[in-house]
């Protein structure tokens, strides 16, 4: 009977601490979800040895997923600020700072818009050539809402 009860306290431990673990996790993964309702579009933008597709038009409240294939990170620089456009964002880290930011390879970012309007960006790619980098423009037109 002892065994049994050990057991059991055992037991209820860990499952204790990962349920602690997992409430910890899901806070810190969320934190930026979406503020706004979305629609469940998703549109993603391939970075391999080409920007694909650089032209986007969505709806407000879409989401715009960039995806690294490059062998190295990229970057990707908006040419004008855009805070006050954006509705969601997961892994930007925009909080009122930069309008810019680097994916590594094979990870992905995204960014939903809630206002109409056209976002010019830039990627800077890496490349085997003698200058080393170039860069492809990329604009997102977000529709009216209907």
């Amino acid at each position: 009977m002892t065994f049994t009860r050990l057991a059991y306290g055992r037991i209820h431990a860990i499952v204790s601490s990962v349920g602690v673990f997992l409430i910890a996790f899901l806070e810190l993964n969320c934190a930026g979800l979406p503020t706004v309702t979305q629609t469940g579009k998703v549109q993603e933008i391939i970075i391999g040895t080409v920007v694909a597709p650089s032209d986007v038009t969505l709806a407000p409240g879409d989401e715009v997923r960039w995806v690294n294939r490059q062998n190295g990170p990229i970057s990707i620089v908006f040419l004008n600020p855009i805070e006050e456009q954006v509705s969601c964002e997961r892994g930007f880290g925009l909080a009122g700072v930069v309008n810019a930011t680097q994916l590594a390879p094979n990870k992905g970012i995204s960014l939903c818009f809630a206002t109409p309007g056209t976002v010019r960006y830039t990627v800077h790619l890496d490349t085997p050539t003698t200058t080393g980098q170039f860069n492809v423009l990329g604009v997102v037109h977000i529709e009216q809402g209907g």
